[in-house]
């Protein structure tokens, strides 16, 4: 069964956060630049606090209009992440991203973060032979 590490060795380790006292403004500047769907929220000790992604933007946007562009990350970011270890299986992973409607997961080990995974690298993970 393929296992989490193995995705992230095909596609990397490359991660991208923003405090979470950002502007929504600057973390959506952020996502089109890196042409990301998600971005992890960190505290002033780089400590993971949340994940905002397109999704929570566009909430903030339907909720305050224009006005959200000045809205701080961590008003907008989901604070309950869910995280995963480098030897969780792809399927088990899918399974709970599936359950709780979740698109993204950092990977960590040992309170270090390893890299992060989408539904999207993990139903391409296993259609590769």
């Amino acid at each position: 069964m393929m296992q989490i590490s193995e995705v992230l060795a095909h596609k990397g380790r490359v991660t991208h956060s923003i405090d979470a006292t950002a502007s929504l403004r600057e973390a959506a500047s952020l996502l089109l630049e890196k042409n990301i769907g998600a971005v992890i929220c960190t505290d002033r000790t780089g400590g993971i606090v949340g994940m905002l992604s397109e999704r929570d933007i566009a909430r903030a946007f339907a909720r305050l209009g224009s006005d959200m562009i000045t809205m701080a990350v961590s008003d907008a970011m989901s604070r309950d992440v869910i995280a995963c270890a480098g030897n969780d299986s792809v399927v088990d992973m899918l399974e709970i991203m599936t359950e709780t409607r979740c698109r993204h997961i950092p990977v960590i080990k040992e309170g270090e973060l390893l890299g992060l995974v989408s539904i999207g690298d993990l139903v391409k993970a296993q259609r590769q032979p």
